[in-house]
C-alpha cells in the first residue's frame, strides 16, 4: 500500500516533466499530417466547418481573410478560400515547411479554390 501511495504521489510530476524528442517528432510529423489534409484532401465547407470549431485547437486558424483584395468580387465569396490559403502559409511557417514547392502548392490549391 506504501508503494502505491508513493507512486500516486510522483505521478503528477512524472506527467509534467517535458516530452521526449521522439515524442515532439511524433507530434510534430502529426501536425504535419493534419495541416496537409485539411489544405489538400478535405473539400472547402469541411475546412471552414474544422476552422469555425478550432479543431484542432493546435493549429493556427487566424486569417485576415483576402487581405487587400475585395470579398465577393463578382458575386464569388473568395473569403474561405483566402482563409485556407492563410492557414496554410501560417502552419506551414510554423511547421518549417514554407518552402517554394510547400508555397506553389498551397497557392495552387487557393486558385483552385
Amino acid at each position: 500500500m506504501k508503494l502505491a501511495s508513493v507512486v500516486f504521489s510522483l505521478l503528477p510530476a512524472a506527467l509534467a516533466l517535458p516530452a521526449s524528442e521522439g515524442t515532439l517528432g511524433r507530434r510534430q510529423t502529426s501536425l504535419s499530417a493534419i495541416t496537409d489534409q485539411l489544405l489538400f484532401s478535405i473539400t472547402l465547407p469541411d475546412f471552414i466547418t474544422r476552422r469555425n470549431a478550432k479543431n484542432p485547437s493546435t493549429l493556427d486558424w487566424s486569417s485576415d481573410g483576402c487581405t487587400d483584395s475585395p470579398d465577393n468580387p463578382f458575386g464569388f465569396p473568395f473569403v474561405p478560400a483566402c482563409n485556407r490559403h492563410d492557414f496554410g502559409y501560417q502552419n506551414y511557417r510554423l511547421q518549417n515547411r514554407f518552402t517554394d514547392s510547400g508555397k506553389l502548392n498551397i497557392d495552387n490549391n487557393f486558385k483552385s479554390e
